[in-house]
């Protein structure tokens, strides 16, 4: 639902300030896009900011002057098959009092359907009154209730300013004495032995004490009250009897009552975990009926459960099921044991499958009913096509229950049958174990395991950060996550700091592994924060994850905990749609917030590097610094490419058209692509449908660098798109040293939470290039959605606040906001968790490289464009000049680059698919597809001017045109850019009487070809052209390309426009170039045209034999420090550009001992391909000081490798 609201009358204009009783009224329209029911139900989501008392007042909201239309029988259709309710009579509007950063928001939301007058009616104009009063001294006893129906804020002012000093330790108890880790498997009554007491190098058990509260799954909700009463670590009380010592304790599996028939699992852990210590202080010690009152009956003791995980049927979702498949006349017997002394009780068994099945279920072989499982029946609002399974639960009363009774389970139809969960709810608790006669007797109580000891930590007192690096507990990253902190500490002034995950679960989940220990270590540093700058903004999650946390399943069962930090992983474990991973989430700190992520505000902006081992995250690490630092500053920083993939009634290609216009007309000044499939000719083979030439226009893109790539449409973690028009080995294979921020608003992009390859991951962990983030999602999504949050984002990260550009995390953060809120113009709201699929791999706190000046062009043809009545013109085949400044940069010196471009054109695709997913009508979209010219200058103290010719091609519309300026400084630490439509394009000038075209220079590798030499399979074809009335490089007319055909064959004929490049400061000269596709070994001939602005043309050919296997030719190898202190980049110059090349690099002493051996295969961009290398050994052991040789040895296309040596000194 787009929630762009029409604002008709406005009452008030200053809203609530709420010391006093206020009311504000507004007026809404909905448009048809609002109201519209499709795949998924519409929503009017509004937020209003609160200021003042708000803690302390009470807020009603009220909808009047309803008006309403019918619905259509599609859109009745469609709500019945996604609600099955009968809609309300009225609609009923939903509040919440909620914070975020600590300012008050009231959120607002409802469903616009109703049914009333015997109708199924939609509600699409009406008025919103907000009602604020302060809250009465008599209502402050039934704060509760209001709270309920979201009137008043969980907070009071009160409880915000004690919330600090009194919900936190000053300092952890851990941060003294010695302190060792034990376990527990279940709930109840255990034994701390003699044996762990000496396992831990304590030597006195009397004296030894116990704190923790075990491994209860915490509530998500972070409430105060609760913080308060699980901060740090409490000591538990032993009671001890016979000499023996006994505690109660808490593990994985919990229940919220005695009656309930739903257990409550740690999805993270499968133990609850306490500490002990030896003091010289006595123990806290209960006598036995204090003990034993204190933790009997409890509701664990109500219940007997049977669960086996290890099984799950999607990668994702926090629940697992039992390994063991059944098939059709399989049964399974569960044997489950009373203690409780009674014969009454409730079964209930969970079963699961995923297709349709039905399964027998028995007790001592008596048939207690039947279980039936069906996709569609048991999910009547959800779409099957996206269900991995389905889960059905049966409840059966039994008073005839044994000491001990035999479940069984047995297939009787359909696929196979997996067993979630067998449990009983006992009408009595089961005997208290802990009595004096079972003790007497021997009764088993189990006891404690030791796990180990643990370093001191006193996270509680933490100064503020603005950065929180959480590493995995193995700490193998913590280098790497160091030369971050000091990065951003130097060059950002952020305030860092880097903790292990085990030492958030010590201080924050009683050592038990929780995800919610990340979150109440931020809170716990955003509620003692001083001031909004004082609170964390940023937190990194600095390692992988598995959606497995407990890692049990077959492919995670290898993996070490230790390496890993957890996710957040959704109830829902079946559904590609529902089912989600939420790094968010991290960030949702507020006072109740966690339990309804999708419509929770995040006070903190979460990124993840999904790094495992030390190497890929010195890649992520390098790549972050080096984009920071900036230094390939260049024109590719303007420019942004939107990408529309085709098909579904054109959605997509329309979804990616409307953000690119966005980014036009908010920000004018950066230069806008777009790539629509299918404005392009679509091929087809046996191995499917693909569109070569838009795969070839994004790698260019790729390979040249762009600010930002963002692509809408279908995709998987392999592949954008059905036709493949780019897939995870391109990714992995992209060379470009000019990184992009990926955007994609595409189905399962980037589920880094999976076990398998995925593009996201792969872009990131290139070390040769790929992306320096990428927010996509990992999850299968909507379109509908995906488009509020693609624009929302861009607009974010694009935006300036306070003069500075907002980081990539900042814009993730608040662009999520955006559409829990609904206040974005244009982008409409998602309170679904469709948003919630959207994660950024990257660094949070990292800003996109924004040009921060504003280049103004001043006169056009000599005409001042800001003073002029009448635009000036650009007509063919005239010489045009360019002037103008960059404000409030006097000293600016540096290189403009400058893209004018004609007037806008209609562009008609070519309804390449007209299938059942395809589309009826051809989709158009405005662009201006002509280049007139792209080109440098110079600029000396803040000014410039150029001048180009005006090809002959041009669209004769007499509208205006567009020129797209950027400029960098000589030392690449400034950056401008600026934009001008105030000049027109058309008519022509009195043409000159010029047949002679241009000159061209051509060679295929490298300047030292000769004609008919050879080369490889893959050979690089390079054109030097010049012609002193300037060269048409436009690709407008027909026939006017600058054109490469290979041995006359029209199939193998290429336009290279899009490559060419003017040389500085001039229009007479420039060159193209093109990496030629595979070609058969033979001899073989090209032929090159090109044409100058008079449409005079000139054509060269050159013949060339194919070899394969032909050894690359090695012209000079280098490096960047010689002498090398720290580190020295290998620099080989080739001519196997864009061809496959195998690198071997060897370093030897004087004696000839070889110490370091690097070898890789990579498609170079340039004929230069560089290795970087941190002067240590194989074994990692720095070299010391000394002469030593290093050879370089290159092989292409399976040939035999080309060496060089050079010597090399390094100094310590």
């Amino acid at each position: 639902m787009n929630t762009t609201k029409v604002w008709k009358y406005m009452l008030l204009a200053c809203l609530l300030m709420l010391v006093a009783p206020a009311q504000a009224q507004r007026f809404f329209n909905l448009t048809s896009s609002e109201v519209r029911v499709d795949s998924v139900l519409p929503r009017f989501v509004y937020s209003i900011p609160l200021t003042g008392a708000y803690r302390d007042s009470v807020y009603t909201v009220s909808l009047k002057y309803g008006e309403y239309i019918d619905m259509t029988a599609s859109d009745i259709a469609n709500y019945n098959r996604l609600s099955g309710a009968v809609p309300p009579e009225q609609v009923l509007p939903q509040q919440r009092v909620t914070e975020c950063r600590k300012q008050g928001v009231l959120q607002i939301d409802f469903c616009p359907v109703v049914f009333r007058n015997n109708r199924h009616q939609l509600l699409v104009s009406f008025m919103l009154q907000v009602d604020a009063r302060p809250l009465k001294r008599s209502e402050r006893s039934s704060r509760g209730s209001l709270l309920a129906k979201g009137k008043v804020s969980a907070f009071t002012s009160s409880d915000a300013l004690r919330s600090a000093s009194s919900l936190y330790a000053s300092h952890s108890v851990l941060a003294s004495g010695r302190w060792a880790k034990i376990r527990v498997s279940e709930t109840g009554f255990h034994q701390l032995t003699e044996q762990v007491v000496r396992q831990a190098g304590f030597s006195d058990i009397s004296k030894v004490k116990i704190y923790g509260y075990g491994g209860n799954l915490q509530n998500e909700a972070l409430l105060a009250s609760e913080l308060q009463a699980t901060d740090d670590l409490q000591e538990v009380p032993q009671c001890i009897v016979g000499g023996k010592h006994y505690f109660y304790a808490r593990g994985p599996v919990s229940w919220k009552s005695e009656t309930a028939l739903q257990r409550v699992r740690n999805p993270y852990s499968d133990y609850g975990y306490y500490f002990i210590t030896q003091t010289d202080g006595e123990p806290l010690v209960q006598d036995s009926a204090t003990f034993v009152s204190s933790h009997y009956p409890q509701p664990y003791d109500y219940y007997s459960l049977y669960e086996s995980d290890g099984y799950s049927y999607y990668h994702g979702g926090r629940n697992l099921f039992d390994a063991e498949e059944l098939k059709v006349g399989d049964e399974k017997k569960v044997v489950i044991t009373n203690t409780t002394g009674s014969a009454i009780g409730k079964l209930s068994v969970a079963l699961t499958t995923a297709t349709n099945s039905k399964a027998q279920i028995l007790k001592n072989g008596k048939v207690l009913g039947e279980i039936t499982l069906s996709l569609k029946d048991d999910n009547p609002t959800e779409d099957i096509s996206y269900l991995k399974a389905t889960e059905k639960v049966a409840t059966y009363p039994d008073s005839d229950f044994q000491d001990k009774d035999t479940i069984s389970v047995k297939v009787l139809s359909g696929a196979s049958i997996r067993l979630d969960y067998i449990s009983v709810t006992w009408e009595k608790p089961r005997s208290c174990a802990f009595t004096a006669a079972n003790l007497a007797a021997g009764g088993k109580i189990p006891a404690a395991q030791y796990v180990y000891g643990i370093t001191n930590q006193d996270h509680h007192a933490d100064g503020a950060a603005d950065m929180v690096i959480i590493i995995p507990t193995s700490q193998k990253l913590l280098k790497q996550a160091q030369r971050l902190k000091e990065f951003h500490e130097q060059h950002d002034g952020l305030r860092v700091t880097i903790v292990p995950a085990d030492e958030l679960y010590n201080e924050f989940s009683s050592g038990t592994p929780d995800a919610n220990a990340y979150r109440r270590y931020l809170r716990m540093l955003s509620d003692k924060a001083q001031s909004e700058a004082d609170m964390p903004k940023y937190l990194l999650l600095f390692g992988d994850c598995v959606w497995d946390n407990r890692m049990l399943t077959s492919g995670c069962r290898i993996l070490n905990p230790d390496d890993y930090l957890l996710c957040f992983e959704s109830e829902n474990s079946f559904s590609a749609v529902d089912c989600f991973v939420s790094d968010s989430w991290f960030g949702m700190l507020g006072e109740g917030a966690g339990l309804y992520p999708n419509r929770e505000l995040q006070d903190v902006a979460v990124g993840r590097f999904p790094v495992t081992y030390a190497e890929e995250a010195k890649v992520l690490v390098d790549k972050t610094i080096s984009y920071a630092q900036n230094a390939n500053a260049g024109v590719w920083q303007n420019t942004l490419m939107f990408m529309g993939d085709d098909g579904n009634g054109n959605i997509h290609m329309q979804d990616a058209d409307e953000v690119a216009n966005d980014v036009l007309t908010t920000y004018p000044a950066y230069l806008v692509k777009k790539v629509m499939w299918d404005a392009y000719t679509r091929e087809t083979s046996s191995s499917g449908n693909t569109y070569p030439e838009a795969t070839r226009i994004i790698k260019q893109q790729q390979a040249a660098g762009a600010l930002i790539m963002d692509y809408a449409g279908h995709g998987d973690p392999t592949q954008m798109s059905h036709e493949s028009v780019l897939k995870l080995t391109d990714f992995a294979d992209f060379r470009n040293t000019n990184l992009p921020l990926w955007v994609t608003a595409s189905c399962d992009i980037m589920p880094f939470d999976g076990l398998d390859a995925n593009i996201g991951e792969y872009a990131l962990l290139n070390e040769k290039g790929g992306a320096v983030a990428f927010y996509g999602t990992t999850r299968t999504v909507y379109a509908q959605y995906n488009r509020r949050i693609n624009r929302a984002f861009i607009h974010r990260v694009l935006s300036l606040v306070d003069g500075k550009p907002v980081t990539i995390g900042e814009a993730h953060r608040l662009s999520q906001n955006d559409l829990v809120s609904g206040n974005v113009p244009n982008s409409g709201s998602d309170v679904t968790v469709n948003y919630l699929h959207y994660s950024l791999l990257g660094d949070p706190a990292l800003a996109l490289n924004l040009p921060m000046h504003q280049i103004v062009v001043d006169s056009i043809n000599g005409i001042p464009v800001a003073e002029s009545d009448t635009l000036p013109m650009l007509k063919a085949g005239s010489i045009a000049r360019m002037a103008g400044h960059i404000e409030g940069a006097d000293d600016f010196r540096g290189v403009i680059t400058a893209t004018v471009r004609d007037s806008k054109e209609t562009v008609t695709c070519r309804l390449n698919d007209t299938g059942k997913d395809g589309a009826e009508k051809a989709f158009e979209y405005k662009d201006r597809t002509k280049t007139l010219y792209q080109g440098t200058d110079s600029v000396r103290g803040g000014k410039f001017a150029f001048s180009f010719a005006v090809p002959l091609d041009i669209n004769y519309s007499n509208q205006s045109g567009l020129v797209n300026l950027y400029a960098v400084n000589t030392s690449k630490t400034l950056s401008a850019h600026g934009s001008s439509e105030q000049f027109t394009v058309g008519e022509s000038e009195e043409q000159k009487n010029d047949s002679i075209g241009p000159s061209i220079y051509c060679y295929l590798n490298s300047p030292s070809f000769v004609d008919g030499g050879k080369v490889n399979t893959t050979p690089f074809f390079v054109a030097k052209i010049t012609d002193k009335d300037g060269i048409n490089a436009a690709g407008s007319g027909i026939g006017h390309d600058l054109q490469l055909v290979i041995d006359g064959d029209m199939s193998k004929t290429y336009v290279l426009n899009s490559n060419f490049t003017y040389d500085f400061g001039t229009y007479t000269s420039g060159s193209t170039y093109y990496s030629i596709p595979q070609l058969e070994p033979g001899k073989h001939e090209l032929t090159f045209r090109a044409w100058d602005i008079q449409n005079s043309s000139s054509t060269v050919k050159l013949r060339f034999n194919v070899v394969k296997g032909l050894s690359p030719a090695l012209f000079d190898v280098g490096v960047t420090a010689n002498p090398a202190k720290t580190s020295t980049t290998f620099i080989i110059s080739h001519d196997r550009t864009e061809s496959d090349m195998d690198v071997v690099v060897e370093v030897f002493d004087s004696s000839g001992r070889q110490h370091w051996r690097h070898s890789e295969s990579g498609v170079p961009t340039s004929g230069s391909y560089t290795v970087s290398w941190d002067l240590t050994s194989d074994s990692g052991t720095p070299l010391g000081t000394g002469v030593y040789l290093y050879r370089v040895k290159v092989a292409s296309d399976g040939s035999s490798y080309t060496s060089k040596v050079k010597k090399l000194i390094i100094i310590k």
